[in-house]
């Protein structure tokens, strides 16, 4: 008879649990800030207001509300991680791709396949198949990516034409070597006294260093990933053209995003590298001024890649099942607005038919330039330990770029800081 009555009370538990999840509404963590509650997927063109716009259009299409939580992002992966160990994540939480495998391997994240199974909705049906890849660990999915984003040389052809550095067509001459870079640097000075490129004081840097040495043929971690892989002639070689860049006055790699951004759009610089994020806001601001490309090939040794990240969703492993069932419905239904994701500059993950790929290719004027290259090209690091590996080696490559150590150096010392790093992580 106790047995019984212990029996009821769980049961009755369990049920009056599922009765409170069936009630409220999907809560979903992003951090990209609070957006417009007008515009639309079509009148979007920021982050936050486009996101806004694609929750609200896949809330139609769901046919039930939800909560959007705006989650700082300095230190989301910290409250994110803190979350996930007390249980109190949304059901669907915002991640980059690039931090997902550890969260993969310890069982934080729902298995998708799992849930593409139970519901009979496949991914690979409705994104790119071989984007996948990148979100899977041991032959199954976990997460559910939403876009491609890297960063972009985007160009003032104003400046760029001070220094007779367009072609025939009124397009830029992209250099194809160091030294063709070097060249069109030094034109544009002499023309304008003005340095040729800027980028900002923050993880971007890195990420043009870790472009340029995979094209050098050099890789960032060693095969096992555990340790760094770039203090050699490659990443010297790169680290070097870098620094004589900065040296010598052509390139500031250590602007704020306010002060390189304001620069571009002025004429005060004559091209930045920057995000996907940020096309839509200046091709506003500057119209057909403006040409945006991927970060160029400098280096022939090794394939043409650039770094790249993604955005994806992830699902809390701890959730019951029929909750992780509904949040990955709800994904599906904002996939199928993942191509509006494109306002932004980004790019959507979604199989796109013709008409969808003209209407990204055709936005801003058609300065979309990057779409293919950057699908091809684009490579995201699947570190296989946590946290941030770019902000631990900035600090050594500013000093090279300050002319306050050598490029040997600032590689050295990077290279051992981010062991040092990687060993804390295990």
């Amino acid at each position: 008879m106790k047995k019984s009555i212990v029996f009821l009370v769980i049961a009755g538990i369990l049920l009056f649990a599922m009765a409170i999840f069936a009630d409220s509404p999907l809560v979903l963590w992003q951090f990209f800030g609070v957006g417009s509650a007008t515009q639309t997927i079509k009148t979007a063109y920021t982050e936050a207001d486009t996101f806004y716009a694609i929750i609200r259009a896949a809330e139609q299409t769901y046919g039930a509300s939800v909560d959007v939580v705006p989650v700082n992002w300095g230190n989301y992966y910290t409250i994110l991680n803190q979350a996930l160990s007390s249980h109190k994540a949304g059901d669907i939480d915002i991640m980059h791709v690039e931090y997902l495998m550890p969260y993969a391997k310890a069982g934080l994240v729902a298995n998708i396949s799992n849930l593409e199974k139970v519901t009979g909705i496949y991914l690979n049906k409705i994104i790119q198949p071989q984007l996948l890849d990148a979100v899977s660990y041991n032959g199954n999915i976990y997460a559910v990516r939403w876009d491609i984003h890297a960063f972009l040389w985007d160009i003032n052809k104003s400046e760029f034409a001070k220094a007779g550095l367009l072609d025939k067509n009124g397009n830029p001459i992209i250099p194809t070597t160091p030294e063709e870079f070097i060249n069109e640097a030094e034109k544009y000075k002499a023309a304008t006294g003005q340095p040729f490129v800027y980028s900002d004081n923050g993880e971007s840097t890195p990420w043009e260093f870790y472009s340029w040495l995979l094209q050098n043929g050099g890789q960032f971690l060693t095969s096992d990933g555990m340790k760094a892989g770039f203090d050699t002639k490659a990443g010297l070689d790169v680290l070097s053209f870098m620094t004589y860049l900065t040296t010598h006055g052509l390139a500031n790699f250590s602007m704020t995003v306010p002060d390189e951004s304001s620069a571009l759009q002025n004429g005060k610089v004559a091209s930045i590298f920057e995000g996907t994020w940020m096309v839509n806001q200046y091709a506003h601001s500057m119209g057909t001024n403006l040409y945006v490309t991927n970060l160029p090939t400098l280096y022939h040794v090794g394939p043409a890649k650039v770094w790249a990240n993604s955005h994806s969703f992830v699902i809390p492993a701890y959730l019951p099942l029929q909750r992780q069932i509904e949040a990955y419905k709800f994904l599906v239904d904002m996939l199928k607005y993942n191509l509006y994701w494109g306002n932004t500059g980004h790019i959507p993950v979604v199989q796109l038919s013709q008409d969808q790929l003209d209407y990204l290719l055709n936005l801003n004027n058609g300065d979309r330039h990057y779409y293919e290259d950057l699908l091809k090209e684009g490579t995201v690091l699947n570190q296989p330990f946590a946290g941030d590996p770019w902000g631990v080696i900035l600090p050594y490559f500013q000093q090279a770029f300050l002319g306050k150590a050598t490029p040997q150096s600032a590689l050295s010392q990077a290279a051992d800081a981010l062991n040092r790093f990687i060993s804390q992580q295990q």
